[in-house]
């Protein structure tokens, strides 16, 4: 009897492996959305949408909740993958149809208790103690019959996998144990962050306002990590594949110029409020946002610069065998990460991002891809740095950010950068000439290499310069920058990107000082 049923048990287990894995991502997130949707009809609110529309809404409903599910799957599926050592792959097609639990937890209360007010733990130590004790209610600390109920029955089906997969009862129990204990700690993690006063803590103000935006950054920062865990454990040489090819030192000055407008808006508003821990999460969420979305559209460019890029050896992972389906993936998935980041921040903070993916489209795709014209790539991209400047601006100014930019900052980051930008084109020469790409140094060194470093070095020491055109407390430090940058360029054997970037970010903290003084 026993032997036929885990013979059954083992091919509902083989169906649910031959599955296509983006079927079971597709019942994924089928399972969470129709979960959000019964927990706001049959839960306390009996609303759709949880409560009336408002962007505190559009944060729980799409970032808030849908992070937490995930982040909490992705351990789960980490922590079975390791100690059973079954492929993360294969762990995620079984794991992804077991997700329909989630749909009994209104259910059942619904038909227990006609709904719950359901929150995280308001108070840790009955929450620890008292879970796995059924004589003794949750609900008056927020934690309901129906998720006790559903969690028990997730911890004996993974026991059960376990069992099925290894034929060990000691690690069934393990990981059955180990999957009990993270998701306890999980809801409860929120209360834990506040010290076991969340009434305190998760008050309105700050860089990110309201608690749903407060628990969305905490289980967005989580998502990420246990995404990439995943993402190495999925295919670890792919993966490096992908770290190696990352632009830090672009993702970087992004995320800084974002920092930037932060700094200066809150100077502006004499309100810097900086005060605990979720404006460092503000902080990060900001600085996140932007680079993930630059190296996003660096993927995208990757597609379309294979040609070019076997001549000037750039990091280009599709030179180094990586599936461009994968890489294409995860380029979207990082690009929805951005965007998922910036809508924590604040709507209009995600009506920049998407405005500012949009011109990277624009700027490397065919057949607009204005990458290919001089000056006009670089101005593009002086545009996509006033975006990020702006990103910073919403937490102060909301929708008028961008007009709150001072003209003094906006006029010479605009000539600055469109004159400083075409620094990244010197190593691209021969490939640029190749694949059609007219840049400044293209049109330089056809007629004369020496003169084309001359012209390159006056070029980029004058982007420097230009800001003390606007304000001349800046003329020390412009010209420092533009002497250094003028005699790197002029005598550097081979030039690298990551100097002018040093010395991007130096005058960068310089001029930001002088405007906050």
């Amino acid at each position: 009897m026993m032997s036929k049923f885990a013979y059954g048990l083992k091919r509902i287990i083989n169906i649910f492996e031959s599955t296509p894995l983006v079927y079971s991502i597709v019942f994924l997130f089928a399972w969470i959305f129709l979960r959000i949707f019964l927990e706001g009809q049959f839960e306390f609110f009996h609303s759709i949408g949880l409560i009336p529309f408002s962007y505190r809404s559009i944060i729980m409903y799409f970032i808030h909740f849908p992070m937490f599910y995930l982040s909490l799957f992705q351990l789960i599926t980490i922590i079975i993958s390791v100690i059973s050592r079954v492929p993360i792959k294969t762990v995620i097609k079984s794991t992804s149809c077991g997700m329909i639990l989630l749909l009994l937890v209104p259910i059942l209360d619904a038909v227990l208790g006609h709904g719950y007010l359901i929150t995280y733990p308001l108070r840790l130590e009955k929450y620890f103690i008292s879970f796995l004790n059924p004589l003794v209610t949750l609900s008056d600390i927020g934690v309901s019959s129906g998720q006790r109920i559903v969690i028990v029955l997730i911890v004996i089906l993974v026991g059960i996998y376990m069992a099925v997969k290894t034929s060990n009862i000691f690690k069934s129990i393990l990981t059955a144990a180990l999957v009990l204990l993270c998701i306890i700690i999980f809801g409860g993690l929120t209360t834990v962050i506040a010290g076991n006063r969340p009434e305190l803590l998760y008050i309105s103000g700050g860089l990110l306002y309201t608690d749903s935006q407060k628990f969305a950054i905490i289980y967005g920062i989580l998502f990420i990590i246990t995404f990439f865990i995943s993402l190495y454990m999925f295919d670890p040489k792919t993966f490096r594949r992908l770290i190696i090819s990352m632009r830090v030192e672009r993702m970087a000055f992004y995320g800084g110029t974002g920092l930037f407008g932060l700094v200066l808006a809150g100077h502006m508003k004499a309100n810097l409020y900086v005060h605990g821990i979720f404006d460092f999460f503000g902080i990060i969420c900001i600085f996140l946002s932007l680079g993930f979305a630059f190296w996003a559209l660096q993927i995208l460019n990757d597609f379309f610069d294979r040609t070019g890029d076997t001549i000037s050896r750039a990091r280009n992972p599709l030179l180094d065998n990586i599936e461009p389906r994968y890489y294409a993936v995860f380029g979207f998935s990082v690009a929805v990460i951005a965007l998922l980041l910036a809508a924590t921040l604040n709507y209009t903070a995600f009506l920049i991002m998407i405005t500012y993916l949009l011109i990277g489209v624009i700027y490397s795709m065919p057949p607009v891809r204005l990458k290919r014209f001089p000056f006009i790539s670089t101005f593009v991209i002086a545009i996509a740095v006033i975006l990020s400047m702006g990103m910073g601006f919403t937490i102060y100014f909301h929708e008028k950010a961008l007009s709150y930019i001072p003209g003094s900052v906006i006029l010479p980051t605009l000539i600055g950068v469109t004159l400083g930008f075409v620094a990244k084109d010197l190593n691209d020469i021969e490939s640029d000439k190749k694949t059609g790409v007219i840049t400044i140094p293209v049109l330089l060194s056809m007629k004369n290499q020496i003169l084309c470093r001359l012209f390159m070095a006056i070029i980029l020491s004058f982007s420097f310069v230009i800001y003390s055109f606007f304000n001349n407390e800046v003329l020390p430090g412009a010209l420092i920058a533009g002497i250094i940058t003028l005699i790197y360029t002029l005598f550097a054997k081979r030039i690298s990107e990551s100097v002018y970037f040093l010395l991007l970010y130096s005058f960068g903290i310089y001029y930001l000082f002088i405007l906050i003084h």
